[in-house]
Order: C-alpha cells, then sequence, then structure tokens
C-alpha cells in the first residue's frame, strides 16, 4: 500500500473527498481539538517557546502542502534585500526543493535546515553572516519560535477541509483568529466572485482587517541543458508536455496553458517526489518538456535539451501596499539597532533614552 505522504496529488484530493474522508472525519476532529489544545498549551506557557533575538516574519499555510508559498517566499527576500537588509530563512527542509531553489536565486542568505528551528536560529545567528531578520518558512504551526509577523497563505483552489488524517490539513479554519495576515494565494486562478466570498468568509472568523491577494506570473523559459532564455510568449501555440512533483500541479498547468501552450499530456508525481531514469527516457519522445522550478533543481544534468523550466515570480493582485507597510514595519528594528551605535561613535556622553 502506498503511504498518503507518496501519493499524488489529485489522489490525496480523491481521498479527502470521498469515501475515507468521510469514514476518518472523526479522527479529523480529533486532530483538530489536539491541535487547538496544543496552541493554548503554548499560549499559557505549559510548553516553552523562544524569543529569538532578531526580528522573525513567518510564513505558513493551514493545509498540509501546496499553497504557492515558495514564490512568496523569495519574493519576500527579494523585497528584503532591496530595502538592505540581510534575512536568514529557518526551514524543515524536507525534500529540500525549496532551499535548493532560494540557494540559485538568493546564494547570499544564510539557509538553516531541519526540523529543530531553535536550533537552526542559533547556527544562523553563530554564522559569519549572521542575519538580521529571520524567515520561519512553513512556520504557522512551529510555536516554539514566537514571532513578529505571522502571514498565513489560503490556497483559493481548496482553502478549507478536514485535518488530517481525513483530510489534507493541520488545522482547522478557526486558527485564522491567531494570524496577523491572511493573504489569498492562486487567487488569479478563480473569479472575482470565488474571491468576494472567501474574503467573507475569513472576515466571518476572524473580523474584517486588512486583505491581500497574490499569484504567480510566467517570467521565462529556461533550457534546464544549455541555459537558453525564451520569452512566455515565444513558445505561445507551440505543444509542450508537462511534468510536476508540487502540491497542487493542477496550477502549473493553467500557468502554462494561460501562456498559450497546448499540453501534449503530464507527468505528475508527489509533492517533493522524484522521477527514475526510466521516466526521464520516455521523456525524449516529447519535443519539448517543460518542468517547475522546484523540480529543476532535482533534474539538472539528467535530462536532454528538450525539457525547458517554467520560471515564475510572485504578483500581488491586491493588498501589495499593506504588505509592503508591514515590511516596513518588521524593518524598524534593524535600522534602529544600526542607527544606535552611529549615534554612539558621534556623541559618547550621550545617555540612552530612560537612562537616569
Amino acid at each position: 500500500m502506498v503511504p498518503l505522504s507518496a501519493a499524488r496529488p489529485e489522489r490525496l484530493e480523491a481521498w479527502a473527498d470521498g469515501l475515507p474522508g468521510r469514514l476518518l472525519a472523526p479522527l479529523g476532529l480529533l486532530y483538530a481539538g489536539a491541535a487547538r489544545l496544543r496552541v493554548q498549551l503554548y499560549r499559557r506557557g505549559l510548553l516553552r517557546s523562544h524569543r529569538p533575538p532578531r526580528p522573525v516574519l513567518s510564513i505558513g499555510n493551514l493545509a498540509a502542502g501546496g499553497t504557492g508559498k515558495t514564490p512568496l517566499l523569495l519574493d519576500t527576500v527579494a523585497r528584503l534585500r532591496r530595502r538592505g537588509v540581510l534575512p536568514g530563512v529557518l526551514s524543515r527542509g524536507h525534500g529540500g526543493d525549496e532551499n535548493r531553489l532560494l540557494e540559485e536565486r538568493h546564494p547570499e542568505v544564510p539557509l538553516a535546515e531541519g526540523a529543530d528551528r531553535v536550533r537552526g536560529m542559533e547556527r544562523l545567528l553563530a554564522g559569519a553572516r549572521p542575519p538580521e531578520i529571520l524567515l520561519l518558512d512553513d512556520g504557522f504551526q512551529h510555536l516554539r519560535l514566537q514571532r513578529d509577523l505571522d502571514v498565513v497563505l489560503l490556497d483559493a483552489l481548496r482553502p478549507f477541509g478536514r485535518c488530517l488524517p481525513a483530510g489534507l490539513f493541520r488545522e482547522p479554519s478557526s486558527a485564522l483568529r491567531r494570524a496577523d495576515l491572511v493573504l489569498l494565494s492562486r487567487a488569479d486562478l478563480v473569479d472575482a466572485e470565488r474571491r468576494a466570498a472567501l474574503r467573507r468568509r475569513v472576515e466571518q472568523l476572524r473580523g474584517r482587517g486588512p486583505w491581500i491577494e497574490g499569484g504567480i506570473r510566467l517570467r521565462e523559459f529556461r533550457n534546464l541543458a544549455t541555459g537558453e532564455v525564451l520569452e512566455p510568449a515565444a513558445l505561445h501555440g507551440r505543444e509542450a508536455f508537462a511534468a510536476a512533483g508540487i502540491g497542487r500541479p493542477q496550477s502549473f498547468t493553467a500557468l502554462l496553458e494561460g501562456a498559450g501552450l497546448h499540453l501534449t499530456g503530464t507527468d505528475f508525481v508527489a509533492d517533493h517526489g522524484g522521477w527514475k531514469d526510466d521516466a526521464l527516457r520516455a521523456w525524449e519522445r516529447h519535443e519539448r518538456v517543460v518542468v517547475t522550478e522546484k523540480d529543476a533543481v532535482k533534474l539538472r544534468g539528467r535530462v536532454g535539451p528538450n525539457v525547458w523550466v517554467a520560471r515564475v515570480d510572485w504578483v500581488f493582485l491586491e493588498g501589495e501596499e499593506t504588505w509592503e507597510e508591514a515590511l516596513d514595519r518588521i524593518c524598524l528594528p534593524v535600522r534602529a539597532a544600526r542607527i544606535e551605535p552611529l549615534w554612539a561613535a558621534a556623541d559618547p556622553e550621550a545617555r540612552t533614552l530612560g537612562e537616569p
């Protein structure tokens, strides 16, 4: 029997929506109750949490994966770098695909992988280039580390559902109340009526507040073997075979079809999964195979010049100003920490605020 964690995404959704999910619904309720209890134990101090010496921004989700979090994380790193701030990323590192992608796009950014984020934080801060801000990747349920900004992504295609093992969610929808910001991802794949309905649902759960929507746009196609780069319009009307090992591959096919490609077939594997050599040899009969950036890091050196990578960027559809303001706020302690030694050097006799 194939474990759920190794199943293809469409099989997981069929499991959750079908008879198995309904039969396991009582266990899903128990899981949700245990998740609520765990939050309360941390709030009351019965489970210990740690206050990092740097500002912490957590980007996470309710689902057990596949919300489009990686493009937002990469975009956030880029925005912090443009502010002159060096972030460090704390990742669980399962599969490693996102982390290799981060290293390719931002090789200067410190990264710590591992389930123990507290130890990862200590490693980063003791390194040669200690970060000024910590980014907690997939951190909404990682309550051992306190955070200054808690962001939750909701997948517009599947925002809510039963908790494990009856469904695909780690926490019930009520957990959104403890988030600082809720961001609707893949909003470009649903219509305005659907987005408005989801916003009303979230406001019923946590009250009115800032609302952010986003998705991804195709930046370019890059040949995995030769490095050749094509603008998205260059493949408009051309045939392609799509392959992906991500949480929601339907969003990938929608991206390619939206760029005007005619898909002749697909080869989807489980999130963070991969392909054996015989599967890759079968790709050779296709004129053009398109893969995701996450999958490309595992395929380099294993495929021929018919394989292209669809490179994407995060794009805000609504609420970008709210996001920029949130990043400005979390950068304030960094700027203050830089100014204080300059102030002391300019006026050694000056007293700090509140000093007698």
